[in-house]
């Protein structure tokens, strides 16, 4: 087999490790809200234990970024995010207590932290300008993985329990971690890139834009349809199996609007236009959400969840490294997945005090104002202009 057909191989493999791997990590997250209501905990926990997802994330992309860069390597860090995402899932079964589910959720992100080299390692099996539409399409590997765990939770819980979700999440990181060991690397001169270069690369303009732009996504995401909607849905009577249809409604509009990001979308209209787009369906949805009197009046809402998501971050995972050369981008798609962590760790907690303070209602009204904001920011940050050293095939820049 020569270079180019074993690259082309690698590029699908690590398709399916991705989906795999995401399967790992969510298949489960449905039911951590109320199994720690469950367990006596209230709002603020729940965020406390959502937080330290993204908490370990922000701490531990930038270094990983640079050493990744250093050795000229992204596959071992593929493999080594398949592992702890395993582990992850192993304490949740071994250790399920309010405490383990802290320990393992923070495990869990820092098995994300490793996502900067699954889409570093997959834009670099195809050509420079093509890296902003390939990352984003590995995002739909990522929404497939998850949508495709969350059918088979319907399947297995009412044989097996709850618990078997978390089950399955530790035979998907299993696969993961073992088909990760055959993926080809895509090598590039080790750079030994030193502080100052990362400092250089952390203030290219759009870089910084879309990365705190970012934060505000994320906050807005793991506050409200990756976070307290479940509590929405847990207390217009959602059991296990409706938990997880919740969470098919919002992946599937995601799947569909990747697709259109990815083949039209990004070709039509700016990275600017679509963000903004993306925030003020965020408003409408958190607006809606805790006016639903019952869960037919709620799953419809998801569609303005998967749709607000997609627009917002998985535009930007692709757009943040726009102007990046690809010898950077392990570093640069670091530093923008470390930052936007800073709103995976704060948007729960707040949001869970604000719950707690307030009630649901309330702070999904806030979240709303919040989203608006954002929109505005979204506009004003995001217009700047590609570097004309960057392809000029590139599409869906400002």
């Amino acid at each position: 087999m020569d270079d180019t057909s074993r690259t082309q191989q690698s590029a699908r493999f690590l398709f399916l490790v991705t989906a795999l791997f995401w399967s790992a990590q969510y298949s489960y997250t449905q039911f951590i809200n109320p199994e720690l209501e469950r367990m006596g905990m209230n709002a603020a926990y729940m965020g406390l234990v959502s937080g330290a997802y993204g908490l370990t994330q922000t701490l531990l992309r930038i270094p990983l970024g640079i050493t990744a860069d250093r050795l000229g390597r992204q596959q071992p860090f593929v493999i080594l995010g398949c592992l702890l995402a395993t582990l992850s899932c192993a304490g949740f079964l071994l250790f399920y207590s309010p405490a383990g589910f802290l320990l393992s959720r923070g495990l869990a992100g820092a098995a994300s932290a490793a996502w900067v080299s699954f889409t570093v390692l997959y834009s670099a099996y195809f050509p420079h300008h093509e890296g902003p539409r390939r990352i984003s399409h590995l995002n739909a590997a990522n929404m497939m993985g998850r949508l495709a765990g969350f059918f088979l939770v319907l399947f297995i819980i009412p044989r097996l329990g709850l618990k078997s979700a978390f089950t399955l999440s530790l035979i998907a990181g299993v696969a993961a971690f073992l088909m990760s060991t055959r993926l080809a690397e895509a090598l590039h001169a080790r750079q030994g890139i030193r502080l100052s270069r990362m400092l250089q690369v952390a203030r290219d303009p759009y870089l910084l834009a879309c990365s705190v732009i970012g934060i505000l996504t994320q906050a807005l995401a793991f506050a409200t349809y990756y976070g307290f909607t479940v509590n929405v849905a847990k207390g217009l009577g959602a059991d296990g199996n409706m938990l997880t249809w919740l969470n098919i409604a919002l992946l599937i509009p995601t799947l569909v609007m990747n697709y259109l990001v990815t083949g039209r979308l990004l070709k039509r209209y700016t990275g600017r236009q679509l963000a903004t787009a993306g925030f003020l369906v965020g408003a409408l949805y958190c607006a809606l959400v805790p006016l639903a009197r019952n869960l037919p009046q709620l799953f419809p809402l998801q569609i303005l969840g998967g749709t607000s998501s997609t627009l917002t971050f998985g535009v930007l995972i692709g757009q943040s490294v726009r102007d990046i050369p690809q010898h950077l981008r392990a570093v640069a798609m670091g530093v923008y997945q470390a930052v936007y962590g800073i709103g995976m760790t704060l948007g729960p907690i707040l949001m869970g005090l604000m719950i707690d303070a307030g009630g649901l209602k309330t702070a999904f009204l806030a979240m709303a104002v919040f989203a608006l904001l954002s929109a505005f920011l979204a506009w004003r940050m995001l217009n700047i202009s590609p570097r004309q050293t960057a392809s000029p095939t590139q599409k869906g820049t400002p």
